[in-house]
């Protein structure tokens, strides 16, 4: 069986392909990722604020306003509510410092080499969503909010490349991170 993941992730890496082979966590993963991707999409503006509520970030609007959706209006549109949105957290969501390695209530960290689709990547400032590996272990794509000072102050996706050492994934551009994984996922 062992031989057969191993198999699958060779061929994805050659084939291009960027997911993980299939286990009882896709699903689960899977909506995780489609959650994040609908905020994508829309390219939800970044706020530290629910939807029209005041936002005390100095670089942002003084209230968040960004297109109604009743479904994510209530969460805030910073990195760490994105996150949340994407893991169904309830509203308006944790911050990065409510997520592991720093509260381990929900989350826990994990092997940076064993990142799969929905897991996340955080530090004292900033979380990003991990979607797939590129070339496993070196370039991968993460899902962000990126901040009110941002060439693209909204979601984003992007692909980054990345260092790995135990726990930690450094990514270009953006520094050291934890590698964690919210405790609900499969």
């Amino acid at each position: 069986m062992r031989s057969l993941a191993a198999l699958a992730i060779v061929l994805a890496a050659c084939s291009g392909e960027v997911s993980a082979p299939p286990g009882p966590d896709a699903s689960a993963a899977g909506e995780t990722i489609a959650r994040a991707a609908e905020w994508v999409a829309a390219q939800v503006p970044y706020c530290q604020a629910a939807n029209h509520q005041p936002d005390h970030d100095s670089d942002c609007a003084s209230t968040c306003n960004r297109p109604d959706n009743a479904q994510w209006d209530p969460y805030r549109s910073d990195c760490s509510g994105f996150v949340s949105w994407a893991w169904a957290l309830p509203a308006p969501g944790r911050t990065t410092a409510d997520f592991a390695p720093h509260d381990t209530t929900i989350t826990h960290a994990i092997a940076a080499s064993e990142l799969r689709a929905g897991d996340a990547v955080n530090n004292d400032e900033h979380v990003m969503l991990f979607v797939a590996w590129i070339v496993p272990g070196a370039r991968a794509t993460f899902m962000e909010e990126t901040g009110c000072s941002s060439q693209t102050p909204y979601a984003v996706q992007v692909d980054e490349d990345v260092t790995l050492d135990g726990m930690s994934v450094t990514v270009a551009d953006h520094g050291a991170f934890t590698a964690i994984r919210y405790d609900d996922a499969p």
